[in-house]
């Protein structure tokens, strides 16, 4: 997740792997490769051999798998937004010998079979809506039957018993929201919706909304770490934000709540060793607001003017330590650790505002002249907050001032060994990066050491997403791995996984794909147990 040109004989076990339900089609049609990253695929694949075209490091076998867009409309309707696309799972096998089985399938969320039920888009919850828009009742209707649509992220949490095969472990697709949809590791096959009971005195007058997609490993332990926002209903109770440690994926506790007087929305988090750190950005939800737009973002308010509220909370005791720092409307978390002094080091990706979500139109991302108006003001930035002091400073990272994008990129990954430690190395991915044209796009190596070591990968007309580190197998130094992420290329008009080395930022090798793949967002590598 280099045989030999002989493989390629086995044409008739490729064919036999294909589930041809309505498979045997062209790729579907696109104005240009870019486009076809924002371009519905309906096809669907069950361990498609893919072969790489230069040798891969022999220990490289797992499972990749990652989860984005599959579908941008269902009958007459379409969704305004990408981030409302049907949701659709690929996974990668690496089993070895420079093979790779490649599968991709939909998640059949309830959204998903009602509206390939009736041949249109079923009332739920949407990002920003649909064209044609839903009438008021399914508007309202949409409301009641909230987000199902699972497009985000992948993450495996343990279960109380085996689950799949994956010793105790069940893989499951996200997105900011508590519920989530259980899948099959192996086959992508979606098993059934899931979700976990708040663990709360009661839950009678509130209202769990916002959860998140990136759930994260705590320290020295096999539990994870994510947090839970509530509504309240009762006029004299506060809402609150719930950090939550899961044991397994139905056990769960509240480590801490902290009271808020508005429900921010919040992407990510960080920890360290002892503590978790989350960003209470100033843009809440509006209740009233929300009721008449009836979608979650034109029912936000942001303010631009406003500083960023920091609760950093004690893992051990549930402590509080309420702090604040500079604007910023913080997307991705990177890593976080505590340094000799005792500060607590927050990497993070900020922009000038939110608003460039909501420029991510389908019909901005499939037309190069509108798409040329996106703005992008991602910027990796270091907060430094002492505990003791209640102090905090933000520092930002220094770059060659023909190379800005060295700072200015999201989708930031990294070697997930070195998770809520002092760590060198951070992977993302920069838009805007070459030259003003959104779909200059590189893959960028950021010294967070500021030892220099910053390096990039670069080809015009290549479009590559979100990298996964892997690391080589008892590797002594930070960057010693490979990182996976799916590519599209304009030069040959195909989709392929790459395999980059960590260290120079080379391309190692290339496999190419059977079909177009729709924007992936993020991804979980499973490596094969040695």
């Amino acid at each position: 997740m280099c045989v030999s040109a002989t493989l390629f004989a086995s044409l008739l076990l490729s064919v036999c792997a294909l589930s041809v339900s309505s498979l045997t089609t062209d790729s579907p049609e696109f104005t240009d490769t870019f486009s076809s990253l924002y371009t519905t695929n309906l096809k669907e694949f069950n361990d498609f051999p893919i072969y790489f075209d230069q040798k891969i490091p022999e220990w490289l076998k797992g499972n990749l798998i990652r989860n984005g867009f599959g579908q941008f409309e269902n009958g007459k309707r379409h969704f305004l937004h990408m981030f409302d696309s049907f949701a659709k799972l690929s996974s990668w096998k690496i089993t070895g010998n420079n093979t790779a089985l490649f599968s991709t399938k939909f998640v059949k969320s309830s959204t998903y079979n009602q509206s390939m039920a009736t041949d249109d888009i079923a009332p739920y919850l949407t990002f920003i809506g649909v064209e044609p828009p839903f009438s008021r009742w399914k508007q309202f209707k949409s409301i009641i039957n909230g987000l199902d649509n699972m497009n985000v992220n992948v993450y495996s949490y343990h279960k109380t018993a085996k689950a799949n095969g994956q010793d105790g472990k069940g893989c499951f697709a996200l997105t900011d929201y508590w519920k989530m949809y259980e899948f099959n590791c192996t086959t992508l096959q979606t098993i059934s919706a899931f979700e976990a009971p708040v663990p709360q005195k009661s839950s009678l007058g509130f209202l769990n909304l916002i959860s998140t997609a990136h759930p994260l490993p705590e320290f020295g332990t096999n539990n994870s770490l994510l947090f839970l926002s509530t509504l309240s209903l009762v006029p004299w109770v506060k809402s609150s934000v719930k950090f939550i440690r899961i044991h397994t994926a139905e056990k769960r506790e509240v480590i801490a709540s902290v009271p808020v007087d508005q429900i921010p929305y919040m992407h990510s988090f960080s920890t360290t060793e002892h503590y978790g750190i989350l960003f209470c950005h100033p843009m809440y939800l509006n209740i009233p607001k929300f009721l008449k737009e009836m979608h979650p973002f034109d029912g936000m308010d942001w303010y631009g003017d406003r500083p960023i509220d920091v609760n950093i909370i004690n893992l051990k005791t549930g402590e509080i330590i309420k702090m604040k720092t500079e604007n910023s409307f913080v997307m991705h978390h990177a890593n976080a650790y505590e340094d000799e002094d005792g500060n607590i080091i927050v990497d993070a990706v900020g922009y000038d505002d939110p608003l460039f979500v909501k420029s991510m139109l389908v019909e901005n991302m499939v037309n190069p002249a509108k798409r040329k108006n996106i703005p992008f003001s991602a910027q990796i930035r270091r907060y430094i907050f002492n505990v003791q002091n209640k102090t905090s400073k933000v520092h930002t990272f220094s770059r060659p001032s023909n190379e800005t994008f060295l700072t200015r990129f999201d989708f930031p990954t990294i070697n997930e060994n070195y998770r809520s430690k002092p760590y060198c190395f951070l992977y993302g991915v920069a838009l805007r990066a070459i030259d003003n044209n959104l779909t200059s796009i590189a893959l960028i190596k950021k010294d967070v050491c500021e030892k220099g070591r910053n390096k990039y990968y670069y080809k015009t007309g290549v479009y590559v997403s979100e990298a996964i580190f892997v690391p080589t197998p008892n590797a002594e130094e930070e960057d010693d791995g490979v990182l996976l992420l799916p590519a599209a290329d304009a030069s040959t008009n195909k989709h392929y996984l790459y395999v980059i080395d960590a260290k120079t930022m080379t391309l190692i090798s290339q496999a190419a794909l059977p079909t177009t793949v729709p924007y992936t967002l993020h991804g979980h590598f499973i490596p094969e147990k040695l």
